[in-house]
């Protein structure tokens, strides 16, 4: 990635750059369970804080996501505007627009009327069958927008490895920036990329990164510690048997080519011949209602359901990852949502100057488990993206932010 080409098209003068109004693409997908998001969340709060600032300068239509058609967290972003409305000064105005009313000329006569402190939020983009079928010639975001809209914005780092619609329209609009948030994280991934320092990630979560991109990441001599299903998915490919209801589940949560995958990162091993990739060496399990922790090799033996990283991987992990003057985190150990905190305690034992925290579950974490701020305070920093963050520093492409590239870079001049 040409870090110093980006330079041409971030916001350094807001009063200057943004015009009347101006559409701009967020990520405010959020947890969700059983179609209720996280009321608390941090990633809401983030963009919260950038909306309100653009705000100042602008009137501002907001467009972003929420889960994909048919999972349970797919959605309506009305809760979401609800939560904005809470989040943000009473003098900023914060309409609504469901999804059937979106491409109508009423909304479009309400976005040409929009001046400062006030904002539309659009309905969930994933209602429209072309945000994830993007093509220029055909797309309608395009004329729709087109002519009633000035700027537009391009802060959704967390989605830039993929191709929606709502991302890649957006230069076809008018002059496209990228926005404050993700020019923040733009320089964090910089920084992991270029600086020469050992590196290590921890990856947990509900899924395995792109097998391609943990190869590339590992392969520049970063060490990788996984937990959560990853963990679970990789000690299985080692032929670990986590017992029998845990690798039902495992058979029915990853297909044949994910476990072919996860082999692949055997192949994996640093300069002194030593594994790159870890697994847990035990688990947290719940079994009868109880929690215990068992060793790996005990698994078979045990009908509980794994929760957690144990003790022994909680004390190798920490003692690991202490020799790394880079540590980045990505995705929950163990289920944080019911109080198995050895990830936490993890965090705890890591925390200071170089730690990283990448996706909204992972700062979820650390928002119930009460270490945003000690992490922040401590020299640590907090990212809003996650796969797309892991996908950038494997090599990967950002295709909207390559799409504007191609676009002459707006200038001053011709923003006023």
């Amino acid at each position: 990635m040409d870090f110093d080409k980006l330079q041409h098209y971030k916001i350094v003068n807001l009063s200057r750059q943004l015009r009347a109004p101006t559409l701009i693409r967020v990520d405010i997908n959020l947890p969700a369970s059983h179609g209720m998001i996280e009321e608390d969340a941090l990633r809401m709060r983030v963009y919260a804080h950038v909306l309100e600032l653009y705000s100042d300068y602008t009137g501002l239509v907001v467009m972003s996501h929420q889960g994909r058609k048919g999972d349970d967290d797919f959605t309506s972003l009305s809760s979401h505007a609800r939560m904005l409305r809470k989040l943000l000064p009473r003098d900023v105005e914060v309409d609504f627009v469901p999804h059937e009313g979106v491409f109508t000329e009423e909304t479009r006569a309400k976005i040409g009327r929009l001046g400062k402190r006030q904002m539309i939020v659009l309905d969930n983009m994933r209602y429209f069958e072309e945000e994830k079928k993007w093509n220029l010639e055909s797309n309608t975001y395009v004329p729709f927008f087109k002519g009633v809209v000035r700027t537009c914005v391009n802060d959704s780092i967390p989605t830039w490895h993929r191709t929606d619609s709502s991302l890649m329209c957006l230069p076809y609009i008018a002059p496209t920036l990228i926005g404050l948030r993700s020019s923040y994280e733009l320089r964090i991934l910089k920084d992991v990329m270029t600086s020469q320092e050992p590196k290590a990630l921890i990856m947990g979560g509900s899924k395995l990164q792109k097998v391609s991109d943990l190869l590339k990441i590992a392969a520049t001599g970063v060490e990788i510690f996984t937990g959560g299903l990853p963990g679970q998915l990789v000690a299985r490919a080692r032929g670990c048997d986590l017992g029998e209801a845990n690798n039902r589940f495992l058979d029915e949560k990853f297909s044949g080519e994910e476990f072919e995958e996860a082999r692949r990162l055997d192949s994996l091993f640093d300069g002194r011949n030593r594994l790159a990739v870890h697994h847990p060496l035990d688990f947290v399990v719940e079994e009868g209602g109880e929690r215990k922790n068992v060793k790996i090799g005990d698994l078979p033996t045990t009908k509980g359901v794994i929760k957690d990283i144990g003790e022994e991987t909680l004390e190798v992990y920490a003692t690991r990852l202490q020799e790394k003057p880079i540590r980045i985190r990505a995705g929950p150990l163990g289920v944080y949502e019911e109080s198995y905190e050895n990830g936490l305690e993890l965090t705890r034992r890591i925390g200071g100057d170089g730690l990283i925290f990448l996706g909204g579950d992972t700062s979820q974490e650390l928002n119930e488990g009460g270490l945003l701020g000690h992490i922040e305070d401590s020299g640590g920093r907090i990212c809003v993206s996650g796969g797309s963050f892991l996908h950038g520093w494997a090599g990967g492409s950002f295709p909207s932010v390559e799409e504007l590239a191609q676009q002459s870079p707006p200038v001053l001049e011709q923003l006023q």
